[in-house]
């Protein structure tokens, strides 16, 4: 028997957070794609380190602001995304050190990050939704609109791009 997967009806409060989350999804799409072709390991890690640097890093800091006002300190789903943001930073760091930096490292990264997003969008989210007050929602809802802005791609090269043959 086959289980599809519902879409998520998202509170317009956290729409900014999933859009976010939408670049991470893509960010480790590219970095498959780079694995997949070949792609120099130093690139991918310029990548990781452009990725982290204009829209990662700002997105699990305010995560966790928002957080800290809707669920309270030692409830396990505020703990666990505290501890998996700290991992994915940990694993960004040793990628950005040239530590251990290897093709299994970057898929570990795109892995953690593409099971963390999917577990907020799925469990995380809907609980906030549920246990929040409307009003304290609507308002952090508000504040992440004004502020949040469609990432512009200017990382060249373009390594997830496979380059056809010309004959």
């Amino acid at each position: 028997m086959e289980t599809t997967l519902k879409p998520q009806k998202r509170d317009k409060s956290l729409v900014p957070f999933s859009k976010d989350h939408h670049y991470g999804l893509l960010f480790t799409w590219k970095l498959r794609q780079g694995l997949a072709n070949g792609t120099p390991i130093e690139v991918l890690s310029r990548y990781v380190r452009y990725f982290w640097e204009t829209i990662l890093k700002n997105h699990c800091k305010e995560e966790e602001i928002v957080l800290r006002r809707l669920v309270k300190d030692n409830h396990p789903m505020r703990i666990r995304m505290e501890e998996e943001h700290h991992l994915l930073h940990a694993i960004i760091d040793k990628v950005l050190a040239g530590q251990r930096l290897t093709p299994e490292l970057l898929n570990v990264l795109q892995q953690d990050l593409v099971d963390h997003i999917r577990w907020e969008e799925r469990e995380l989210f809907p609980y906030i939704q549920q246990v929040a007050d409307p009003d304290e929602l609507q308002l952090i809802g508000k504040l992440l609109e004004q502020k949040w802005q469609k990432p512009v791609e200017a990382f060249e090269p373009e390594f997830w791009v496979v380059q056809k043959e010309t004959a």
